[in-house]
């Protein structure tokens, strides 16, 4: 076993025949000779082991975890033909993989499980069947991608979005070469708008973007459209069994707009009314369960605003120690 310090550790692990990069966040007074409980953290569409994943690895690991935030297959530092393959089923993989890579660490000795944004919906649909996870999270967890095509887009919205994305799967199966686009319009924000989008304002400045995080990529291969309208982990809620805490920022729960209604990530100028997702998983899910709700916090700002992500972890924390 390679010789890791205490704070942040390169490390790396296979899944599915490649090599998956990974930041292993440890405690200040890290021992190998002792055990840790352990978190395993899988992100928003398209993000990188550096971005929400990192700030939270900062924090939990100040809690005594030990902390996995890793660039899932073709993302970042990761192996991978396909980059920045947003491919639902073969990210519940990786997360698979990611526990077994923690299951062979001595100094751990429990594991939870944490998602942000997209990754909500695949971390919780993993924990319903996999239960080396002690509990699991999610964070801005966006918990129903089939609400979110079929329940909002009508039929003339989706056949020429599953066309698109049947004649790139297409051409990479003749060229070998992926067509990629800009799906949540990010290059079309207009100027005066920026700072208040949340999307831009976190993927496209130099907060959280490719001028700090030079691995990342805004842009999405147009395959992923076939994919992300068919998970939807709402529909296993009822069966996780393992006990589960949703956590979402004040403003993403609207106080006058219908069930399913919110924006995608950097589609408007606005709060992403994203709340909804997660009080609906919550309501359907079983025992044992907390929702929390942060007060002035937003979906984006629970990504990476200190005071958010601190609120956050403490809830995490507290539930955790309870399993």
């Amino acid at each position: 076993m390679e010789n890791l310090k205490a704070g942040k550790n390169i490390v790396s692990f296979k899944s599915q025949g490649v090599k998956l990069a990974g930041l292993l966040f440890t405690p200040e007074d890290f021992d190998q000779s002792k055990t840790y409980p352990a978190v395993v953290f899988s992100g928003p569409l398209n993000q990188i082991k550096e971005q929400m994943g990192s700030s939270y690895g900062k924090e939990m690991s100040a809690k005594g975890y030990v902390f996995l935030s890793f660039d899932h297959l073709g993302y970042g530092d990761s192996e991978g033909g396909i980059r920045d393959n947003e491919n639902p089923f073969i990210k519940m993989e990786s997360i698979r993989d990611a526990i077994s890579y923690l299951g062979t660490l001595p100094f751990v000795n429990k594991i939870y499980g944490l998602g942000g944004c997209a990754s909500g919906g695949y971390m919780s649909t993993v924990a319903v069947t996999d239960k080396r996870l002690s509990a699991v999270a999610t964070v801005s967890g966006m918990l129903n991608n089939k609400g979110n095509y079929f329940g909002v887009m009508s039929k003339e919205q989706l056949i020429p979005l599953f066309t698109m994305a049947n004649s790139a799967r297409q051409k990479l199966y003749e060229t070998g070469e992926t067509e990629y686009y800009d799906a949540f319009n990010m290059e079309n924000v207009p100027v005066e708008e920026r700072k208040i989008n949340e999307g831009y304002d976190y993927y496209m400045t130099k907060r959280a973007g490719k001028e700090t995080n030079p691995n990342y990529n805004h842009l999405v291969p147009k395959m992923a459209m076939e994919l992300l309208p068919l998970t939807n982990a709402t529909e296993y809620a009822p069966y996780l069994y393992t006990p589960y805490i949703g956590i979402v920022g004040e403003k993403t729960i609207p106080t006058n707009s219908k069930e399913g209604s919110m924006p995608n990530e950097g589609e408007m100028p606005a709060e992403l009314h994203t709340g909804v997702l997660t009080v609906d998983f919550y309501n359907a899910t079983s025992e044992p369960k907390e929702l929390h709700v942060i007060p002035g916090a937003s979906h984006v700002s629970l990504y990476d605003i200190e005071e958010h992500v601190e609120q956050a972890v403490s809830k995490m924390d507290t539930f955790f120690k309870k399993f």
